[in-house]
């Protein structure tokens, strides 16, 4: 049977950030999860986000919309991007930007981060298992590979391949991401 409300595509992607946010806390209750979401400004607007964008319903989105732009003014997260994959964690709130082509699953972003338009040739693409520090900038139309950490501070402008660390201003690749480096920094 179709759900009337909501695309199952859509609550996939809501289903996937629940579960990688509480993987961390087994045992845990519904009840008490759901107070945490609704507790949490970042939570909360992602999850008004991924609402909206699953709803099939003109006047839910309408709903969703407006209590996503209400949230973002409240929580400094901004997400401007049509494509963006499940299991998202932001561990604290404060100014995030997200305007890009695409962004793929598992994205570990933290506050103070921007990913956006340089105003002269577009938006990123992220690929999957991206880490974003603290600060971080990426901007223009680049590609960031998949198993990505972007170090604290880092302002990156270039493309950057897969299974890699990049560090300054302007990034540049500094190791290579082993399997056991991304477990620390993505693994949540």
């Amino acid at each position: 049977m179709t759900n009337v409300f909501f695309r199952e595509d859509g609550i996939q992607l809501f289903k996937q950030d629940w579960e990688r946010r509480f993987r961390k806390y087994p045992g845990t209750s519904f009840l008490w999860r759901l107070r945490y979401y609704y507790e949490s400004r970042q939570y909360r607007t992602l999850m008004y986000y991924r609402l909206h964008g699953a709803s099939r319903q003109r006047w839910m989105r309408a709903i969703f919309s407006w209590l996503y732009e209400r949230s973002a003014r409240s929580s400094g997260i901004e997400i401007n991007c049509a494509n963006v994959g499940g299991g998202v964690i932001m561990p604290h709130w404060g100014r995030i930007i997200l305007n890009a082509t695409r962004i793929g699953s598992d994205l570990y972003v933290f506050h103070n981060v921007t990913v956006g338009n340089d105003y002269r040739t577009g938006t990123p693409s992220l690929g999957d298992q991206v880490f974003i520090g603290v600060g971080a900038i990426v901007l223009g139309q680049i590609t960031i590979g998949s198993r990505v950490v972007i170090a604290a501070g880092s302002v990156v402008v270039d493309d950057v391949p897969d299974d890699c660390v990049v560090a300054g201003n302007p990034a540049r690749v500094i190791r290579e991401a082993t399997p056991e480096y991304l477990k620390l920094m993505i693994g949540y």
